[in-house]
């Protein structure tokens, strides 16, 4: 593994380290008994994380004396499956943790032996800048989402301070203590602050290991670029035209450093492929199923005021559910193409002026190219890509359509009779 630095690496490991999530992974990290001390509190602070949540469900379990909507019975099921797919996200990664490490590799800005490959490496100092300026934007995003999400309470309850109905205070998700709405509301600081924490630790969950995955992918594809531009400027130089072995030398050299980036590819796919799918399947239900929610919201008879604030915080988690859904998908479309773009770059160099020799392992390389075709698949048809991401949206645009409709029959059918 490369010695990385903040300046080595095309990824923002200066967020990694502060956060204390790079060390979970790093054999180096402090240790107590043998232990490394960064894993330790990270599994302790989850089990914790988790008894809280089961303890906040238990009220599911027993007849309470309030009822719950389906809008927070919905931001309920958002709250638990995006936290136990976060949970399934790191089970996955520390199980592979050395495999991890190793992918790290792959987005050391020298990564790439060949001499071709190194005149390129101006790409990816481009794109090093940019995975750092769009790593703290999607930071900042999040922080603004949670800080929204942790406020948003405190604003609802200024509204009903002053309501003489039996309904518990507003929580950052409602969930269903098992205890009277009295004990509840007694307790109410003790309950938020549980709140609060379940939801800092999932946000903190989710954005690390997106900083960590989308990054080593965007890393991966700039490498695509860079061996796509290597093999491109071969046969171009006309001093060395005609010296068969120099340019063949060289076409070997940079086949090697393909060589080394698909197996880190493969690498990658076999670590972020249950990860992926996994997201893909819930973060789509959960797409739909808040979209359902943003729809009773607005089309309920609640003050226009808290109508409003519902409206606000459902919507960002949408926004942001779409957002990561976007940024996968568009991640390994653009994986896909990049790859793809490889055999163009071996097209375009200046094979016409090359010996037989080199034109045989040419043609071979193509062929192999397009033989191994590494893509992930949500199904036997379906890849994970932009066109999957436009049927999510479009199939939760018919759900909402179909839903709107119903309820406006129903009403009118109410007003008539």
């Amino acid at each position: 593994m490369a010695i990385f630095n903040d300046h080595t690496a095309a990824i923002h490991l200066k967020i990694l380290k502060q956060c204390g999530f790079y060390q979970v992974f790093d054999s180096n990290s402090k240790k107590i008994f043998g232990w490394n001390i960064y894993k330790l509190s990270f599994i302790v602070l989850t089990v914790i994380t988790q008894c809280l949540i089961v303890f906040g469900n238990c009220g599911f379990l027993f007849e309470l004396e309030d009822t719950i909507n389906n809008v927070d019975l919905f931001l309920i099921i958002f709250s638990d499956s995006f936290n136990y797919l976060n949970l399934w996200k790191i089970i996955i990664l520390l199980f592979n943790k050395n495999n991890v490490l190793d992918l790290l590799d792959v987005t050391y800005l020298n990564f790439f032996k060949s001499k071709q490959c190194h005149n390129n490496v101006e790409i990816l100092y481009k794109h090093r800048n940019r995975v750092l300026q769009y790593t703290k934007l999607y930071y900042n995003f999040c922080i603004l989402v949670i800080i929204l999400w942790v406020f948003y309470p405190i604003v609802i309850n200024s509204f009903i301070a002053n309501s003489n109905d039996n309904r518990r205070l507003e929580n950052i998700i409602n969930r269903r203590y098992p205890m009277t709405v009295n004990t509840y509301n007694q307790y109410y600081v003790l309950f938020y602050i549980i709140e609060t924490i379940i939801a800092i630790k999932s946000l903190y969950l989710v954005l690390m290991i997106d900083i960590l995955l989308l990054s080593i992918g965007w890393a991966i594809t700039v490498q695509y670029e860079v061996l796509a531009a290597a093999f491109k400027n071969i046969g171009h130089d006309v001093n060395l035209q005609k010296d068969h072995d120099y340019n063949l030398k060289y076409f070997k050299s940079i086949l090697f450093d393909q060589q080394q980036l698909d197996l880190k590819l493969k690498l990658y796919f076999s670590i972020v492929k249950p990860i992926v799918l996994m997201h893909v399947a819930i973060s789509s239900g959960l797409i739909i199923m808040l979209s359902n929610s943003f729809s009773m919201v607005l089309l309920s008879t609640e003050s226009f005021a808290i109508t409003m604030v519902n409206l606000f915080k459902i919507g960002i988690g949408i926004f942001y559910l779409c957002l990561q859904l976007f940024l996968h998908c568009h991640l390994f479309d653009h994986i896909n193409s990049k790859r793809e773009s490889v055999n163009l770059g071996i097209y375009s160099c200046n094979w016409t002026k090359m010996d037989l020799v080199f034109e045989k392992l040419l043609l071979l390389t193509v062929h192999v190219n397009d033989a191994n075709q590494i893509k992930i698949k949500a199904s036997t048809k379906k890849i994970v890509n932009l066109q999957l991401f436009a049927n999510v949206l479009m199939t939760s645009y018919n759900i909402i359509s179909v839903m709107v409709k119903t309820i406006s029959k129903l009403n009118d059918t109410s007003d008539n009779n």
